[in-house]
């Protein structure tokens, strides 16, 4: 039997290769692809608990775009995603040419990623009370910092032109450390042979980082880019649990006006249309920046 099973996966040698991916497929579909087309689907029909469901075509994406809080839900977004994802990615590198400076040999060196790293092992909830606490206008340790540099401080959370930034900030805190170690791998992955033959030609930092660092990176950066994007664009718990969406609308994104619009309005038709549109942005930006940065190294 056994020897009839190999014969018959030695003579469709395809079909061995399905089935390898049959599982990691099945999963694929039931947890990822099967709801974003129910998404899809109900983003087409009117959906009410006690009426049944209506189908309205594109009736809900009209609303949407004529809905001033979803408009200024989208607009919040965007300037999340400005904020959050340069000071992401921007600590991440600069921790990680930190690190990669100091090289390996110096003591404290596998102390110091630990203590960077470890941000991202927390859950949301902790991030966000914790900065909660910090940002406080009372006892928070960041007023503390200002009051001590004699500067008046802010009160972040429930000034519109602060809350914003003050969640993309904690969001950097959080996410940094991850983006440190994959831009460390990157960092690993260059010839050394590369920064003696420049340090002989007389470059300094500067040129050996835009002329050799930058452009190998492009496999890291990319890959970075297009996760911080998408964990911009989808902030949701950060925003509901340390402003609620406040002061105003200011902070209300669009994870959480979708939320609120399926949950506590009980839109279900437009919360999926929402949820469309914001599918189609993080596609759309991902796309940018996969032609923008390429996926090969200078290398390749």
């Amino acid at each position: 039997m056994r020897a009839k099973i190999r014969g018959f996966l030695y003579r469709h040698r395809g079909l061995e290769g399905i089935l390898y991916v049959l599982p990691f497929a099945a999963l694929w579909g039931i947890f990822l692809a099967w709801p974003v087309g129910y998404g899809i689907y109900l983003s087409l029909f009117e959906w009410s608990p006690m009426q049944g469901s209506r189908f309205v075509g594109l009736e809900n994406y009209i609303k949407l775009f004529g809905d001033a809080r979803f408009l200024n839900a989208l607009g919040n977004t965007f300037k999340f995603a400005a904020i959050a994802v340069p000071l992401i990615l921007g600590l991440g590198l600069l921790f990680a040419l930190m690190l990669w400076s100091w090289g390996r040999t110096r003591r404290g060196v596998g102390f110091i990623q630990a203590v960077l790293f470890f941000p991202y092992l927390l859950t949301v909830s902790t991030v966000a009370i914790t900065w909660k606490w910090m940002f406080d206008p009372d006892f928070g340790l960041v007023t503390h910092a200002f009051k001590a540099l004699k500067i008046a401080a802010p009160v972040f959370l429930t000034e519109p032109a602060w809350a914003l930034p003050a969640i993309a900030f904690a969001t950097a805190w959080w996410l940094a450390g991850y983006r440190m170690v994959v831009f460390q791998a990157g960092l690993g992955e260059i010839p050394q042979e590369l920064f003696e033959v420049a340090s002989i030609d007389g470059a300094v930092f500067h040129q050996k980082f835009l002329h050799i660092i930058l452009p190998l990176l492009k496999p890291a950066l990319l890959f970075s880019l297009v996760l911080t994007l998408i964990s911009a664009f989808r902030t949701f718990g950060q925003a509901l649990m340390m402003t609620e969406g406040g002061p105003g609308r200011s902070t209300e994104v669009l994870a959480l006006y979708l939320y609120r619009t399926a949950f506590e309005y009980f839109n279900i038709g437009k919360a999926a249309a929402s949820g469309v549109v914001l599918l189609v942005i993080m596609l759309v930006l991902t796309l940018i920046g996969v032609k923008l940065l390429g996926l090969k190294s200078e290398l390749g």
